[in-house]
C-alpha cells in the first residue's frame, strides 16, 4: 500500500532506524560498575535473555498502540512519560559525559560534555522529527560499516579459548544482568510517543530492531571476551577497547573514526529523548517545550554525576522506572482504559 507523505511524520523504517541506535549507544558506554561481576562469556547469555524479556514486554505496548489506548492519550500521564524521558536522557547524557571526561579527554571537565551535549539536543528536538529521521537514517548506515569494520578487523586477533569457561558468574548475578540490560531498552516507552508521528504502522519495526541491537550487543561482547579474554574483566569500558584493537589495513588510531559514529549515535539518542519529552508537554509551544526538556535533562545529567561518582549509577530507580513505564502503565491502559475514537481505525490495520 502505497503511503503519502504527511507534515511531521515520519515513514516507519526510521522507527527502526532510531530505536536502534537508540539501544546500542547505551552499551557502548557500560562500564564495568554498571553490570554485576565482570565481562565474561556469560555476558553474551545475559544479552540474549534481556532479549527475550524485552521481546515479551513488546507485547502491551503493541496492543496499546494497535488498540487505540495509547498512554499518550491521557494528559496527566503524558506529562508523567514526558518527565521520565528527561531522566532517561540525563541519565544518558551523564554516562556519555563520564566517559568521554575519562576516555576520549581526560582533561575536559563532565559537565562541558552535559552542557554540549544537551544544547546538541535541544537543536535535535527543535528542529522537529522529520530532521531526526533523516539524520538517523544517515547515522545508522555509518554505526553499521563502524560495527562491521570492527569485528572483521578483530578476527585475526579472535581466540575461542578466551571464551572459557562459558560460565563463570553466579546464577544470580547472570539474571541480575539480564534484569539490568532489560531496563535499559527505554524504548519500549519511546515508541509510544512516537507511534503517534509515523506515517503507518511501524509494529514490526519495534520488534526487529530489539532483535538486531540485542544480536549486535551480544556479537559485540562475544568478540571483546574472545579478543581480549581477562583483561576484558579490568576495562571500565570493554567495547571501547574493541574498538581500540581495530587497526584495518595497518591503521593506527582507527578508534577514533568509530567514536565519532558512535558520538553521532549519542546525538541522536539525546535528541529523540528530548524531543518525545517536549511533545509530552503538549499546552507548550515546542520551542519553549524543548528548552524546557533541554535544561531539565542537563539539570538531571548534573544531579546524576554529583550524586553517583565515578559513573557508578545505582541501577534501582532505571529498574523501577522502567517496569512502571514500559510495561505496568501500558498494561493497566490496556486493561481500563476506552479506545480512543481518533485510533480505532488502527485496531483493524
Amino acid at each position: 500500500m502505497l503511503i503519502r507523505a504527511q507534515r511531521n511524520k515520519i515513514p516507519p523504517s526510521s522507527v527502526f532506524f532510531m530505536l536502534f541506535i537508540s539501544r546500542l549507544v547505551v552499551s557502548m558506554t557500560t562500564t564495568q560498575s554498571v553490570t554485576t561481576g565482570v565481562i565474561r562469556t556469560d555476558m553474551v547469555i545475559s544479552v540474549l535473555g534481556a532479549m527475550l524479556i524485552a521481546s515479551l514486554l513488546c507485547i502491551p505496548v503493541v496492543l496499546c498502540v494497535k488498540k487505540g489506548k495509547n498512554p499518550f492519550d491521557v494528559g496527566w500521564l503524558r506529562v508523567l512519560y514526558g518527565i521520565y524521558f528527561i531522566f532517561l536522557a540525563g541519565l544518558n547524557i551523564s554516562r556519555f559525559s563520564y566517559f568521554a571526561s575519562t576516555m576520549l579527554n581526560p582533561n575536559a571537565n563532565a559537565w562541558v560534555f552535559m552542557l554540549l551535549v544537551s544544547f546538541c539536543a535541544f537543536y535535535g528536538a527543535y528542529v522537529g522529527i522529520e530532521a531526526l529521521s533523516r539524520f538517523s537514517s544517515f547515522a545508522f548506515v555509518l554505526l553499521a560499516i563502524a560495527i562491521v569494520t570492527v569485528l572483521a578487523s578483530n578476527v585475526k586477533n579472535y581466540n575461542e579459548l578466551n571464551l572459557y569457561p562459558i560460565i563463570s558468574s553466579s546464577t544470580k548475578n547472570i539474571v541480575t544482568n539480564i534484569f539490568i540490560m532489560t531496563a535499559s531498552t527505554s524504548e519500549l516507552a519511546l515508541f509510544l510517543c512516537l507511534s503517534e508521528k509515523v506515517n503507518g504502522i511501524a509494529v514490526k519495526q519495534l520488534g526487529c530492531s530489539i532483535v538486531c541491537v540485542f544480536t549486535v550487543i551480544a556479537l559485540l561482547f562475544l568478540f571483546a571476551v574472545a579478543v581480549m579474554g581477562e583483561y576484558a574483566a579490568q576495562q571500565s569500558f570493554p567495547l571501547y577497547f574493541l574498538f581500540q584493537q581495530a587497526k584495518p589495513g595497518g591503521f593506527e588510531r582507527i578508534d577514533v573514526l568509530h567514536i565519532s559514529f558512535w558520538i553521532l549515535g549519542v546525538f541522536v539518542k539525546a535528541a529523540l529523548l528530548v524531543y518525545c519529552s517536549s511533545v509530552s508537554f503538549g499546552k507548550i509551544s515546542q520551542k519553549n517545550s524543548a528548552i524546557i526538556s533541554a535544561v531539565g535533562s542537563f539539570a538531571a545529567a548534573m544531579i546524576i554525576s554529583k550524586i553517583f561518582q565515578s559513573g557508578n549509577v545505582s541501577m534501582l530507580p532505571v529498574v523501577i522506572s522502567f517496569a512502571a513505564f514500559c510495561f505496568v502503565i501500558p498494561a493497566a491502559v490496556l486493561i481500563f482504559k476506552k479506545r480512543s475514537s481518533s485510533n480505532e481505525s488502527i485496531g483493524n490495520m
